[in-house]
């Protein structure tokens, strides 16, 4: 199967999965604060957060064990995928009981992130729920990455779609009967085991090699290679978990719970968004490892550039949705008073964009095993991240904590590491890819203030529902139009044309046959 037909295939079902899961996922939320209300909203955001930096046990051991399979998968050479399997479950195992120890010593601290989270009882034991299902699930996830490297991960997105389905719907349901939080952890805890137990059967029976005892040592090439990578992630871990999982730490921690819960609405719909966005990107990346592994400088350089276009277009058009429509959707929703000052909600925005063009150039780096050449960065990032975001949390407010996670990515992340990839996997000057990346931010912001003028002009201030509409057929054609008028002649434009063709083409092939 090729490298485009299984792109194709994962980029298909993680989709449908992550609309049928969005929009259950959007009703169930709106149940849990009608129901239960946004205390234990922030208590949900503020644990799932806190429990994601204790998965920086994992080292990058699965992203470093990720890179090694696509050349041994690539050979049908098994041997070799059982050592590296084999390792990868001992190491897991390891990291699981640490995750569990050292959740546990927090416990007795877990006052001190919580500012104004004394009316919520049983906080520990909500914590400890929140810990189990986060340790344990470390005997089994370690399989999923065979699944991802052999380009196959739209199988486990089938079988994650269905589970999900089922897990949203058991939760609405005893929301509605029960209204208590108990029952809903409980769903998730029950729900979680079960599809935990199902996922290894499943890849036992597709790769039963798995199960076969004659395991041989790794290789100590393959031994050095994977402790060098770690050696270089154990940073970037780091780095990323202090950027990515700590805004809802600070603002709990300084600001207050209940604002927790009521920004965790705002980055349900951009996560929402985001999936169908990280779906496309993510299902090439097995794809993009098989095309480092395989071709020539030429080749990765020419797919890199229509991959770094379609980021733009992409990433760049729902920035200016969000900023349109964010706002009124959330007032239409759950009313006036459960919305953020427009100024914060621009920072959150300027953030999703910025994240969202070094999403090529990360996974083309991760593709390549790139991961020592720039491991101080994620350190020095997280560090004025931290410092902006602490003193601003206290100085300004909601707004300081967004301004330090912006200026972070600005200080390293947008500029050095394109041109690692630049000078290491296509042998190019980087100086295209910057003056394309202006040339990108200027045409968003044109389109920003282009689409936000006629709204005023045309719509009004005044949100409704058929005023939402307004604005959102606004936002659907006027971006759009620009971009492809300045855009449709470029080569990069004209690549990812020819992808879809191809697709066309496939599929149209396929139904022929059948």
């Amino acid at each position: 199967m090729s490298r485009l037909e299984n792109t194709t295939k994962n980029f298909i079902w993680s989709t449908v999965s992550t609309m049928a899961s969005s929009i259950l996922g959007f009703i169930s939320r709106t149940a849990f604060i009608y129901f239960i209300g946004t205390h234990y909203l922030g208590v949900n955001s503020l644990f799932t957060e806190l429990l994601s930096m204790l998965s920086l046990a994992e080292l990058g051991l699965g992203v470093a064990i990720n890179f090694s399979l696509y050349k041994p998968l690539s050979q049908n050479n098994i041997e070799e995928v059982k050592s590296l399997m084999m390792l990868y479950k001992k190491a897991y195992r390891i990291i699981g009981l640490i995750i569990a120890v050292v959740g546990i010593s927090l416990t007795p601290f877990l006052n001190y992130l919580i500012k104004g989270g004394q009316d919520i009882p049983n906080i520990k034991l909500i914590y400890l729920v929140f810990l189990f299902n986060t340790s344990y699930s470390y005997l089994f996830s370690y399989k999923r990455t065979l699944l991802s490297a052999d380009q196959k991960s739209y199988l486990m997105t089938n079988i994650d779609m269905i589970i999900s389905i089922c897990t949203l719907l058991l939760q609405i349901i005893f929301l509605f009967i029960f209204k208590n939080y108990y029952v809903y952890l409980a769903v998730n805890v029950i729900v979680g085991i079960s599809q935990n137990f199902y996922v290894n059967s499943y890849i036992n029976r597709r790769y039963p090699y798995l199960l076969e005892k004659n395991v041989e040592p790794l290789s100590k090439e393959n031994k050095d290679t994977i402790v060098k990578n770690v050696k270089a992630m154990i940073l970037h871990k780091l780095g990323d978990l202090c950027i990515n999982q700590t805004d809802n730490i600070i603002i709990s921690s300084f600001i207050s719970i209940q604002l927790v819960g009521l920004v965790s609405n705002y980055n349900l719909i951009i996560n929402m968004i985001n999936k169908f966005c990280m779906n496309l990107f993510n299902a090439a990346n097995a794809s993009l490892g098989n095309l480092i592994a395989t071709e020539n400088n030429k080749k990765r350089y020419e797919v890199f550039k229509g991959y770094n276009f379609m980021a733009f277009w992409i990433f760049g058009w729902c920035a200016i949705c969000f900023a349109v429509l964010l706002n009124p959707f959330i007032t239409l929703w759950i009313g006036k008073e459960n919305t953020i000052n427009q100024s914060i909600i621009i920072l959150v925005i300027i953030n999703f964009y910025l994240v969202g063009m070094r999403i090529p150039v990360a996974n083309v780096k991760a593709a390549a095993g790139l991961y020592v050449q720039d491991q101080f960065v994620p350190i020095i990032q997280s560090v004025v991240n931290l410092v902006i975001s602490v003193i601003g949390a206290k100085t300004l407010g909601l707004t300081g904590v967004y301004l330090g996670t912006v200026i972070s990515s600005l200080v390293l992340p947008c500029w050095y590491r394109p041109i690692l990839i630049y000078k290491y996997i296509f042998d190019e000057s980087p100086k295209s890819y910057f003056k394309k990346y202006i040339i990108y931010i200027f045409v968003i912001l044109i389109n920003y203030f282009l689409v936000d003028l006629i709204v005023k002009t045309f719509i009004g201030m005044n949100i409704t529902f058929i005023t939402l509409i307004q604005r959102g057929i606004i936002c659907l054609v006027i971006p759009n139009v620009i971009i492809y008028m300045l855009f449709r002649k470029s080569e990069d434009f004209k690549y990812i044309i020819s992808i879809i063709n191809r697709i066309k083409s496939h599929f149209l092939e396929r139904r022929r046959v059948s």
